[in-house]
């Protein structure tokens, strides 16, 4: 529905002229109603074109659309597929036999790769587009020695977390374990998560869990109020600490695999330090979490979202620092 400047400055003259009570009513439901359908348009679905060309040992895949509407799309690639956030509702158009697999819901579009590969982005104009260039063939990388992995998304369901303007900690957290997995199974990596989904799950739950899968890595996602990344290492010389791990009816699991964890913690540090550039740092407490799991561990806490901007370009950035610093580990 739209209403023109003309047809609005019409309908005020009238009002003007009858002064009439009935009339004004009537006019502000008729604005009203206008105001939203013009809010509304601006969510309306936009037509995105999926193309794609193929030549020995590459591939380019072309996303168009409206201008104004690919400006403001994220687009970013982990290894095994590329993921872009529109900033609307979209309707995707493919060219027919478009060769790999796509998921898209409400205003994220995933492109899944068959291979590891070397990917460019670039945007070109006249038409507006988003173009992949692909080198096929799997990127080398350091090969990961660890086979079995249970990762676990801090917080969950009432549980918010760190919570920091629309940001919430149980959300950061969940969004990274499922791209973490998704990498990991791709490389062939057996993975478990402590939960899938926006749910609620005791601490307790959480430790019986990670002890039944007997992981050969275990990892926690938090996130704290500081700038920094910090890694919790576990100990367990503390006075009373026998206390804390029976009152999970748990025994000390951990004692044997403190090398491994500290290995783990520094290897994941180091890489996400030489990524992101900042601080890492490293506090040795001990955690019920990981004091009572019988698997090298790391529990991360992420920097505040007050520091760090968790868009796609940051979550991809941190997914491949982690994966790096697990392929570290075990050299």
């Amino acid at each position: 529905m739209y209403i023109g400047t003309s047809s609005i400055y019409t309908i005020l003259l009238f009002i003007v002229e009858k002064n009439n009570f009935q009339v004004k009513k009537v006019f502000f439901i008729f604005l009203a109603v206008a105001l939203m359908a013009g809010s509304l348009s601006a969510q309306q679905t936009k037509e995105v074109l999926l193309k794609f060309s193929k030549q020995e040992g590459q591939m380019r895949i072309v996303l168009e659309a409206e201008e104004t509407f690919l400006k403001k799309t994220e687009a970013v690639t982990l290894p095994f597929q590329i993921k872009v956030k529109f900033p609307g509702p979209f309707n995707l158009i493919s060219q027919k036999n478009f060769p790999l697999d796509i998921v898209s819901e409400d205003k994220l579009l995933v492109i899944k790769l068959e291979k590891q590969s070397e990917i460019k982005i670039s945007r070109l104009s006249s038409p507006a587009r988003i173009v992949f260039d692909i080198q096929r063939g799997e990127k080398q990388s350091a090969p990961i020695l660890s086979k079995v992995f249970v990762l676990d998304a801090g917080h969950g369901g009432y549980d918010f977390g760190m919570v920091s303007g629309d940001m919430r900690e149980k959300d950061i957290s969940l969004d990274l374990v499922k791209d973490l997995n998704t990498i990991l199974s791709k490389k062939g990596k057996k993975v478990f998560l402590t939960r899938k989904v926006d749910q609620y799950m005791p601490l307790i739950e959480r430790i019986k869990f990670v002890n039944q899968k007997a992981p050969d890595v275990f990892i926690s996602f938090h996130s704290s109020m500081s700038e920094n990344f910090i890694l919790y290492i576990p100990v367990l010389e503390n006075q009373g600490i026998d206390e804390v791990v029976d009152s999970y009816s748990l025994s000390l699991r951990q004692k044997k695999y403190m090398g491994k964890s500290k290995a783990l913690s520094e290897s994941i540090g180091k890489a996400m330090k030489d990524e992101f550039k900042v601080n890492v740092v490293y506090r040795s407490m001990p955690l019920p979490l990981i004091n009572s799991t019988g698997a090298p561990s790391a529990v991360i806490e992420l920097p505040s979202p007050k520091f760090m901007v968790y868009d796609l370009q940051t979550k991809t950035r941190l997914i491949n620092s982690i994966v790096n610093g697990i392929a570290a580990y075990g050299q």
